[in-house]
């Protein structure tokens, strides 16, 4: 009897007609790869036997040369070598990535459903990416996601490594009302929390319940029955849930913006212009500017980049002349503005850090970069443009 490999050669060599002239282009694209696997040592996979099985079943009356023979080949299908084997790899491990980084890896043969089971849990786990081939995953090495890891995989009989195991049975054996309450700003009397506040704030400064919120992802405590956000602009930015937020210039001036950094004692400020958007490099100036001005604040300004001396460029660079925007960086210096693209070096050789960010118009958000890098020593990062950059779609929802 005829094996269904040796028959599916005879029928895709066989030239009058061709394969391709009597059966779905689709079908026959699929039989042509996979008598191309046949023919070598490696033979097929007891998946791919099927689907053969499968086309040649389906196809058998479009194919009225070899019609009968399939018929009979396919009553008991027989094959001339032993099935191609693929060794079914499953693990979770925590290794080195590229930058010497330790992450956790999430390696596996391919498998939709695994695929699909990361997908569903993608928005959980924090910083997941994956390989072309999606066979490799990577995330961040987080409580968070050894936890979501561990439950999502462990029901799939991954193998997953005894460090991430142990690290999984000691995050479950918290109390998490237990943690809560050490990082309730009310029970921390640590001499150094106190002098870090003060050091912050000043002894003078009135402590609202705004900068209370505010300040809590700074010093890492926690406020018990924090208000609710949404009611201004302010207390939006005071009980912020991550270190980036997108306020909308429709919505909000830039003045108003400042302002509400003035409130929380979130100066210096640090400006960020887009360099992708550069026709609104002497808009967005002008615009700070005012906001700035509106806001009493004129001195020790320093604005660390130019244009070219083009027709536009000439009038940006001009603008800082005329305000004076070229104070040097100092530890006293109020606002200072980089373009995204570029750091200047002596940021990064001077005491002075920034309170808060802005970025005025950035289309990909400080992702990548140094000005990027620089900024995340910043716990209050405000993207200000009409629409969320697109890397960070979280949009603010204010009560106008």
């Amino acid at each position: 009897m005829t094996t269904i490999d040796a028959l599916l050669l005879k029928i895709v060599n066989f030239s009058e007609p061709t394969i391709e002239e009597q059966i779905a282009s689709r079908d026959s694209r699929v039989l042509r790869s996979l008598a191309s696997s046949i023919n070598t040592h490696l033979f097929i996979t007891e998946n791919q036997s099927q689907l053969l099985v499968k086309i040649l079943r389906e196809n058998s009356e479009k194919i009225p040369v070899f019609s009968e023979e399939i018929k009979t080949a396919l009553v008991t299908p027989s094959w001339s070598k032993t099935f191609r084997r693929i060794e079914q790899v499953k693990k979770l491990y925590i290794d080195r990535d590229a930058e010497q980084e330790f992450v956790i890896f999430i390696e596996f043969t391919f498998s939709s459903n695994i695929r699909k089971i990361l997908q569903n849990i993608s928005e959980k786990i924090e910083n997941l990416t994956t390989t072309q081939t999606h066979k490799r995953w990577q995330a961040a090495l987080t409580e968070s996601n050894i936890v979501h890891l561990y439950e999502a995989l462990a029901p799939l009989e991954f193998e997953i490594d005894d460090t991430i195991t142990g690290h999984y049975r000691t995050i479950k054996s918290w109390s998490k009302t237990e943690i809560d309450n050490q990082f309730l700003i009310t029970n921390i009397i640590h001499p150094n929390f106190q002098k870090s506040i003060t050091a912050d704030l000043g002894i003078e400064t009135t402590i609202d319940q705004n900068i209370i919120n505010d300040r809590s992802m700074r010093y890492q405590y926690r406020v018990e029955n924090p208000k609710n956000p949404g009611e201004n602009l302010v207390e939006y930015m005071a009980t912020r849930s991550k270190t980036k937020v997108w306020i909308d210039k429709k919505e909000h001036e830039l003045n108003e913006v400042i302002a509400g950094l003035i409130q929380l004692k979130r100066l210096p400020l640090l400006v960020v212009f887009d360099t992708v958007i550069t026709n609104k490099y002497f808009e967005n100036l002008e615009l700070l500017s005012a906001a700035l001005e509106k806001n009493n604040i004129v001195n020790r300004i320093g604005v660390y980049f130019r244009l070219a001396n083009d027709e536009s460029g000439k009038t940006f660079n001009q603008f800082i002349a005329e305000k004076n925007y070229n104070y040097n960086l100092t530890t006293d210096t109020q606002v200072a503005c980089v373009s995204s693209g570029k750091l200047p070096k002596f940021f990064l050789k001077t005491a002075w850090r920034p309170m808060s960010v802005i970025t005025l118009d950035t289309r990909m958000g400080l992702r990548h970069g140094k000005t990027a890098v620089y900024s995340n020593c910043c716990d209050l990062v405000i993207e200000y443009a009409e629409q969320p950059s697109i890397m960070e779609q979280t949009k603010l929802n204010l009560c106008r």
